[in-house]
């Protein structure tokens, strides 16, 4: 079977409650299932493959649900296009700004502006005359986009939650300072800093024309800047990645600071301080979650297998759960073509091979070496090891070259080095009871 003949199943990464549908997004490919959210049965699949990919080197897609589809973006340059059940149904472009997020009054996007320094002589010179003001995208009801000014001097973050848009400005009154070095001797010069403000826009209202302090100034006591919710797994009902509602009922999740590895899920009702459900994943990690239709549902995979895959899992407030039968969806006429192999393929693997055999990523492992197998674009290379944890196991890791469209995958060294050290040194393998014929596979 050639590779643009390479059957293809959904693998969950994000899910969207939208057009009354539960929507399960793959990992990769431009496609979404389609689940009836009351009897958890395939409705259909929608794809975009008319969206260029996201450009090698680049991050993830943008992606952003409103009442009736997602907003895709997968790149600040490329289209933003709005998908209905029925596919792609309205594109727009963006003149270079990124998608942030949507609501019922269209999608947002933004550049993030980062100011010159401004240095002077003495402390009384006015700051550089701005040549503009900075100002969002939104998209209109009718189609196209339009701007929107914000008075500020720069906008330096954004982030959503389920009913505001939340913007981190710099502004007037400014003043300047002197300027210090790493050690914090003085240098020549006076620096510029503004005054910062984090503004509150309604997300669902139609969307203003001008965005000011005076009418969107926030209350609450918020930082300007980015939350940085990634990088903090535990139980936190102030992660707007980590919660989701659905009417009166309020769902959170993260990692137990208790239970090491596991994931707690709880449910509120209204403003009750106490859940109604608590649940508890044995060793799980959550990836994202979606709630309605009185359920909730999250994409989750087991920590210590990662290879397995990802599912998406479906509770209620009666505490019940269940995985949803989603890995056997056939999306292969739905994805993105695979491009030409390339014509340094063959010598390309052998530098891969000569790299990694004999590599003493740890010393905790030894016999190390690494052979080929498959073709291109789906062979892997098979890092063969031993493990003094896993006496008498040989433990094997297969690591792709390429993306599924046939894309070299960046510094594969240097990332292999260090998930593989990281996986011997913290032992996050599958128990050795899964082994074959004296085989591990990690």
């Amino acid at each position: 079977m050639s590779a643009h003949l390479r059957r293809r199943f959904l693998r969950p990464r994000y899910v969207f409650f939208a057009a009354a549908h539960l929507w399960v997004v793959d990992e990769r490919q431009p496609v979404a299932a389609l689940i009836d959210p009351h009897t958890e049965s395939l409705a259909g699949l929608v794809a975009w493959t008319d969206l260029p990919p996201t450009p090698p080197g680049f991050g993830p897609a943008q992606i952003s649900a409103d009442e009736s589809g997602l907003w895709i973006q997968n790149h600040r340059d490329g289209p933003l296009v709005h998908v209905g059940i029925d596919g792609i149904d309205r594109s727009e472009y963006t003149e270079g700004h990124h998608l942030i997020g949507a609501g019922r009054a269209g999608a947002w996007c933004m550049t993030t502006t980062r100011r010159n320094n401004d240095i002077s002589p003495s402390p009384d010179i006015p700051p550089r005359t701005l040549r503009r003001k900075p100002a969002l995208l939104v998209s209109k009801p009718g189609g196209g986009m339009r701007h929107v000014e914000v008075d500020a001097a720069a906008i330096v973050s954004a982030e959503f939650d389920e009913s505001s848009l939340y913007l981190g400005v710099e502004h007037d009154p400014w003043e300047r300072v002197p300027r210090v070095d790493g050690t914090g001797g003085k240098r020549a010069g006076f620096e510029l800093r503004y005054s910062s403000s984090v503004l509150q826009i309604p997300l669902h209202d139609l969307a203003p024309l001008r965005i000011d302090r005076d009418t969107y100034l926030c209350a609450e006591d918020r930082q300007v800047g980015y939350t940085s919710e990634y990088a903090d797994v535990s139980y936190n009902e102030n992660h707007r990645r980590k919660r989701a509602f659905d009417g009166n009922v309020r769902w959170y999740w993260g990692k137990d600071p208790i239970t090491r590895g596991a994931t707690t899920v709880r449910a509120y009702r209204g403003e009750a301080s106490s859940p109604v459900t608590t649940l508890t994943l044995p060793a799980m990690d959550v990836a994202h979650g979606v709630a309605g239709a009185r359920r909730l549902w999250l994409v989750a995979r087991t920590a210590t297998r990662p290879a397995v895959g990802r599912s998406v899992l479906s509770t209620g407030v009666d505490g019940g759960i269940h995985s949803l039968i989603t890995g056997g969806i056939d999306i292969t006429d739905r994805c993105w073509p695979v491009g030409p192999e390339p014509l340094d393929h063959h010598g390309y693997v052998q530098y891969c091979l000569r790299g990694l055999d004999r590599m003493r990523f740890s010393d905790k492992v030894d016999q190390v070496s690494a052979t080929y197998v498959g073709h291109w674009p789906s062979g892997r290379i098979h890092v063969r090891f031993q493990h003094r944890d896993y006496p008498g196991l040989m433990l094997t890791a297969r690591l792709n070259l390429y993306d599924e469209l046939g894309v070299r995958l960046d510094n594969l060294l240097s990332y292999a080095s260090a998930e593989l050290r990281e996986q011997a040194d913290t032992r996050a393998y599958p128990p050795a009871s899964e082994a074959v014929a004296g085989v591990l596979h990690v």
